[in-house]
């Protein structure tokens, strides 16, 4: 992390620490700012979930004024975000009241959690009005926080002079199904921090302005700020410089609101003339240095080190003198050669062992307890760790597989995180013209009808209170759903009509230590035509499932599927497609190759062989963290006939 960043967490720790004490909001106390949107009234999207009856403490403006009333995001999926969901943008449109003079920065905060389908806006565009009418855009949000984090930080400094009484995001959605915003600040005052488009410039706490590159105008510079508000550049003679090349020892100073500006050095590498430009005039001056009959301070000395190991020496110079001649770059990035992604790689894993070594499990001591309202967990104790299973309950109702890891000897070994489901997920519509709805699984259209846990063995019912723990061998499962068509049903607003309820499911679990196997019942009420069906699924964590081999029902292997060891955030990497396999084994990298996961279908006929359908069984390269297997049975609107009852079975077992 860049000395900048610490000195900005620390001085960030110290403004927070005052404001408790002083009653000043940090922003106001750092760079003389004010947030003229807090507790202003807005029109916006309509949110993820408007019913107050369900999730009613999630997602929803319950408040009227969730975008302005200063709580940011403080857990992941809670009542401080605003969720859009289903559309291609959404507006926020604030309204400050009166026309506001002297705006300086918009800023919002987004949440990304891309294996819960919560992705990060592609853009966010800031418009402002006086009548809230007649709009013009000032520019893009930026986002400011690292890759890897989940809260991301963005903001537009706005070009000096900027007054209005409307501010409006546009915000275009992220390729996920969710973009989650939890506040909206317009400040007012001046910005007397110095910050830049790029992370590549970027300012250092010994006062200098790093990452700028030889023969860079003044005017490309300026392009780079975010704002340029209130910056005034001087040569090193202190005269203000409008043109040229910005060179180093050149001072870049920022207007603060007390009339005294705070100044910054620039450094450019290589240019230890002062010129702006690399020649073999400054190696030649870098060589006397080194040779100790010139000397080198302050800005020009820091241009010399060229390898930034806090020193000028002899091998400085040798890349310096390099990268005159054209044989080196000094501003060239070290990029990770990825040496993953190639997709089938069957010829590696000609000669693997394809022989069924899985048992069916009856018997493994376990723990079942209940740890909340809405969530169970099963642990045992398993190749030497403990292995848990968690089993949550949706904002709709149903209770689904979620969060599978052991805890060994190497840590905490996170195969599924819970984000997406397991068991079966359906595009469905009522005829083979009408549109079709997503219906079961994650995507909502489901209502529970009961849930009941029994001990596989005894048969008898099990009932926990929260806290409360059952020991067990073999735990059973039963969980009755209705399935629903609604067109509205997969946003949160779930119409349970009769008129939309297409199937009624049983789903009969059974838990044995590291093995999990599910029975499905469909009772159809209505003619259904799919235009996809997934009847079993497995989202595994790309260390521990970065390849999978499909087998077909002989245990003959067709193909061994390599994806990226870091997928795209936008869900549009590659489906490897048409396998008609019936069981799938898959494996991680980088010592975590014992970690193997063998998932299979144990009724083919209903759960996968359909020649008409393309799809098969598939690997999906799914997001940046998660792969995905499916089994997949009807597509291009296959009708299954009201009155048919389709029995499915599948397996999922942990192994090492």
């Amino acid at each position: 992390m860049r000395a900048k960043r610490i000195v900005c967490l620390l001085l960030l720790l110290v403004l927070l620490v005052a404001s408790a004490i002083q009653a000043i909001p940090a922003s106001a106390a750092e760079s003389g700012l004010t947030n003229v949107a807090r507790g202003c009234s807005y029109t916006s999207s309509t949110p993820y979930t408007t019913d107050a009856d369900k999730n009613p403490g999630t997602y929803r403006d319950k408040k009227g004024n969730e975008l302005t009333d200063g709580v940011k995001g403080s857990s992941l999926i809670g009542p401080e975000w605003y969720a859009f969901y289903g559309a291609q943008s959404y507006t926020v449109t604030v309204d400050l009241g009166s026309v506001k003079s002297n705006l300086a920065r918009v800023a919002g905060e987004f949440c990304e959690k891309t294996d819960y389908s919560i992705n990060l806006p592609s853009k966010v565009t800031v418009s402002v009005s006086n009548d809230g009418s007649s709009f013009k855009d000032v520019g893009n949000l930026q986002d400011t926080t690292k890759a890897g984090e989940y809260y991301h930080a963005y903001q537009l400094d706005l070009p000096e002079g900027t007054s209005a009484r409307y501010v409006r995001l546009t915000i275009g959605t992220g390729g996920g199904m969710f973009v989650f915003l939890s506040e909206v600040e317009v400040f007012s005052g001046y910005i007397s921090d110095l910050s830049f488009r790029t992370d590549d410039v970027y300012t250092e706490s010994d006062g200098t302005i790093r990452g700028v590159v030889s023969n860079t105008k003044v005017s490309d510079f300026l392009a780079m700020l975010n704002t340029t508000s209130g910056v005034t550049i001087r040569n090193s003679e202190g005269n203000v410089k409008t043109s040229g090349f910005i060179a180093t020892g050149d001072v870049v100073e920022k207007r603060q609101a007390s009339g005294n500006p705070l100044r910054w050095t620039v450094v450019v590498l290589g240019d230890l003339t002062g010129d702006g430009k690399v020649d073999g005039v400054d190696y030649m001056y870098l060589k006397r240095f080194v040779l100790e009959t010139y000397g080198l301070s302050g800005a020009p000395l820091k241009a010399a080190d060229v390898i930034s190991n806090g020193k000028a020496d002899a091998i400085d110079y040798m890349y310096l003198k390099r990268h005159v001649l054209g044989t080196y770059n000094i501003y060239q990035k070290k990029e990770e050669v990825v040496k993953d992604g190639r997709g089938d790689v069957t010829s590696e894993f000609k000669n693997m062992d394809t022989t069924d070594s899985i048992k069916t499990l009856t018997s493994h001591p376990m723990t079942l307890k209940r740890t909340a309202d809405g969530t169970y967990m099963v642990s045992c104790e398993v190749y030497g760790g403990t292995l848990t299973l968690n089993l949550g309950r949706t904002g709709w109702g149903t209770f689904n597989l979620g969060r599978w890891q052991l805890t060994d000897k190497d840590g905490v070994q996170t195969f599924v995180t819970g984000g997406t489901d397991w068991e079966y997920v359906y595009r469905v519509a009522p005829s083979a013209s009408a549109g079709v709805v997503w219906s079961g699984g994650n995507h909502a259209n489901e209502k529970m009808r009961s849930l009941k846990f029994y001990n596989g063995k005894t048969g008898a019912e099990i009932t926990l209170s929260v806290g409360q723990s059952a020991t067990i061998d073999n735990l059973k499962i039963v969980e009755e759903t209705s399935l629903y068509w609604d067109p509205a049903g997969d946003d949160g607003k779930y119409n349970y009509a009769e008129s939309y309820k297409y199937c009624e499911a049983v789903r009969t679990y059974t838990i044995v230590g590291p093995q999990i196997r599910l029975a499905v019942d469909y009772n159809y009420l209505k003619d259904a035509y799919y235009d996809l069906s997934y009847t079993c699924m497995f989202p595994i964590e790309k260390k521990y499932g970065l390849y999978c081999a499909f087998l077909d029902g002989k245990e003959n292997l067709l193909s061994v599927i390599e994806t990226l060891k870091t997928g795209k955030a936008d869900y549009s990497g590659a489906m490897y497609k048409g396998n008609a396999a019936e069981r799938c084994i898959m494996w991680g990298y980088d010592g975590r190759e014992k970690y193997k996961f063998d998932v299979r279908v144990l009724t083919p006929a209903t759960s996968c062989d359909n020649f008409k359908n393309p799809d098969k069984t598939f690997f999906w390269d799914m997001n940046t963290g998660t792969n995905k297997l499916y089994f997949s049975k009807w597509g291009n609107k296959d009708k299954v006939a009201a009155g048919s009852r389709i029995h499915t079975e599948c397996q999922w077992t942990f192994y090492e």
